[in-house]
């Protein structure tokens, strides 16, 4: 059983702090213009390295690997889907929908280990 320490809030509000970050540099160096390069595009990596800590933190073992595997399905699925639907794979729009949905999973699963470590440390 783990305590309660000041580390966890800082993992608590850590996508928070990553999206205003994000969102800072998208507007000061006009990226949504000159890339089209949105603050969850920026955000994506800090998500996944705080998915790492956080579940270490939650659980014996990371389920980093685990989550990088079904990003990797995920990735499958959405080929799969544009050459069914679109009958061809435009790389530019396949790997716009993969990174945003990436982007998705990750705060969603962020969100989940941040309650079950609340529910741990309880």
């Amino acid at each position: 059983m783990t305590t309660f320490s000041p580390v966890f809030l800082f993992w608590y509000i850590f996508p928070v702090i990553v999206l205003f970050a994000a969102r800072l540099l998208v507007s000061v160096f006009s990226l949504d213009k000159r890339f089209r390069i949105k603050a969850p595009d920026l955000s994506v990596p800090f998500l996944l390295y705080g998915i790492h800590q956080l579940s270490v933190a939650t659980f014996p073992s990371s389920i980093f690997p685990y989550f990088l595997l079904s990003l990797f399905l995920l990735g499958m699925g959405l080929a799969f889907f544009h050459a069914y639907f679109y009958d061809e794979i435009k790389y530019d729009r396949f790997f716009k929908m993969y990174w945003r949905s990436v982007f998705l999973l990750s705060i969603v699963l962020y969100l989940v280990l941040i309650i079950l470590n609340i529910l741990s440390v309880l």
